[in-house]
């Protein structure tokens, strides 16, 4: 089973320590019924050494078991914090564009179903191990009492074993085929929690995509599921059918055919019987080892995906680009989304140079190309084609992990975090609490043990929070994605007038895509991408009454408030 392989490449010591302590405790366990069969054939009074010797066996099999149950218990955690970390690692170490392609639905699935269904399967190592050699041993103490009975038991444990393979192989097929769906219901789980507004307000779409596309899936994943697990159930029972078969044979054919005594008999039939209720325990954990070795194969090809689509680097001291940089250069950059049929949506090749210190708006109709070129900027996607410079040093696998640290940034899909952990620490509680004050959310948020009080928040009030987390950040570089589209007009003045000249006065270069043309004088520069290409790039005019005395002034006031 690939659950073992996997964990003897990954935990070795461990897993094999208690693979020993189980097949001890099994070995103590058949020892003991040997004993127990000793005992009774005994007339007079029992020896002491084998009293001792029961008691011995005794408490060596409960020990045993706990501690082969305790080292898989410690085992089981650590691997399944392991392979969450792989996975983690995985996602944020494959370029963004593959985790895109990939899919959220997919990744949570591994991350928060498959990992938990390899966990509830762990503990039943032991009982497999403690059975099996249960099992042996048993045959071995069948052999002494009676060579026949032995032979006719390997006989029936081959057959056993057959038949449970044969009818495991197809319920694996329907498992793994229920797996295959549960990625499809994740993506109807995450339709229905984060479309719950729109589906409220369209009974026919709620009944066509939360209704009816819902409730195919889950029906087929169901059916496929009960088909699996039924049949191991089958194979469960049909294994069972072989031993209590063998039971009949030795009670009604074996007087027959063979010179038996009734004592051998009774002492065959009792270990088979100790045997058989061994072996039960374990075929009620063979569906589900066999859920969580589907389970691990769909991790291990979310690992191949994320793994196969390159790693990027990530140094713990990067050379950071020189911090008297002026420019920021494509030279020659595209990159190109497949679609669905064959065609492609190419952004560039663009040759272009962002400015330390400017104000640019990039602008331009819906799928013109400016997220892409964000993220392009940002160091998020990685060009197809062409290369982004800074100054005279180009950025390369070996750098792109510290150009990012260059940007501070608000998508406009962004993901707003509760914690402040990992920004930089001077004052930070007291310039939040100061951002709270200025963005007019002091009254809904406050600062709670390094984190918001609550994100609960309508969509502008949360990209008030985002703005203030990369405030926080303090980086050279602002990209805003369409940060002022959900703001009532109070604060997109203060976005246009105040924040960006304040950014400005800092030297700080700021992005902006925006759609809000009356704001355009504001910037220094703007770029206008039109299917992927710029059409034009100017200086703009109102650049010419930008003042620096007022954005000196602008800077001092917000110096003198506790910046």
């Amino acid at each position: 089973m690939g659950l073992f392989g996997y964990l003897l490449r990954s935990s070795r010591r461990p897993f094999l320590l208690a693979l020993a302590a189980s097949v001890i405790s099994g070995a103590a366990g058949a020892a003991f019924i040997a004993m127990v069969n000793t005992a009774l054939s005994r007339t007079g009074d029992v020896p002491a050494a084998v009293v001792w010797a029961f008691t011995g066996l005794c408490v060596a099999t409960v020990v045993t078991r706990f501690l082969s149950q305790n080292l898989l218990f410690r085992l089981s955690q650590g691997f399944i914090q392991r392979l969450r970390r792989r996975l983690v690692d995985g996602i944020l170490d494959a370029p963004l564009r593959s985790v895109e392609k990939l899919g959220t639905a997919r990744l949570y699935s591994a991350l928060a179903d498959d990992v938990v269904v390899i966990a509830d399967a762990l503990p039943g190592l032991p009982m497999v191990c403690f059975s099996g050699t249960f099992a042996v041993v048993c045959v071995i103490y069948l052999a002494v009492v009676s060579p026949a009975v032995a032979l006719t038991s390997l006989l029936a444990m081959g057959v056993a074993v057959g038949v449970y393979r044969m009818f495991s192989a197809y319920g694996m097929r329907h498992l793994g085929a229920a797996r295959e769906e549960q990625d499809r219901l994740f993506e109807h789980f995450r339709a229905v929690t984060e479309g719950t507004k729109e589906l409220k307000l369209d009974r026919r779409r709620r009944e066509a995509l939360a209704g009816a596309a819902l409730d195919a899936t889950a029906t087929t994943y169901r059916r496929r599921s009960v088909v699996g697990l039924s049949v191991f159930e089958g194979a469960a029972g049909s294994g069972q059918t072989v031993f209590f078969g063998l039971i009949g044979v030795l009670l009604f054919v074996f007087p027959v055919a063979f010179a038996v005594s009734a004592k051998t008999l009774t002492d065959s039939v009792m270990v088979l019987l100790f045997m058989v209720s061994s072996l039960q325990g374990v075929l009620t954990w063979l569906p589900v080892l066999g859920r969580a070795a589907v389970a691990l194969r769909k991790i291990e090809e979310r690992l191949a995906d994320l793994e196969g689509a390159g790693r990027e680097q990530h140094h713990d001291s990067p050379a950071a680009p020189d911090g008297n940089w002026q420019r920021i250069h494509f030279r020659g950059v595209a990159h190109a989304y497949p679609g669905a049929t064959g065609e492609q949506f190419v952004l560039g090749p663009l040759d272009f140079t962002f400015r330390r210190g400017e104000v640019l708006f990039v602008v331009g109709g819906n799928g013109s190309g400016k997220t892409t070129l964000a993220k392009l900027l940002t160091g998020l996607y990685l060009p197809e084609q062409g290369a982004v410079w800074v100054d005279d040093n180009e950025v390369t696998d070996d750098n792109r992990d510290a150009y990012r640290e260059l940007f501070g940034a608000v998508f406009s899909d962004f993901f707003l975090f509760e914690s402040l952990g990992g920004l930089p620490d001077a004052d930070r509680a007291a310039k939040a609490g100061h951002y709270l004050r200025r963005l007019q959310l002091d009254h809904k948020v406050s600062i709670v043990d390094d984190r918001f009080s609550t994100t609960e928040l309508s969509t502008g009030q949360r990209k008030r929070l985002a703005l203030l987390t990369a405030y926080l950040a303090d980086r050279p570089c602002y990209l805003f994605d369409e940060w002022a589209a959900d703001q009532d007009p109070v604060f997109k003045e203060f976005f246009y007038t105040e924040l960006l000249a304040e950014l400005k006065a800092k030297g700080r270069t700021v992005v902006v895509i925006s759609h809000d043309d009356q704001y355009f004088p504001v910037a220094d520069r703007i770029v206008r991408l039109d299917y992927g290409r710029i059409r034009e790039d100017q200086d703009h005019a109102g650049r010419a009454g930008r003042d620096p005395a007022r954005e000196s002034r602008i800077l001092e006031k917000e110096n003198s408030r506790g910046q």
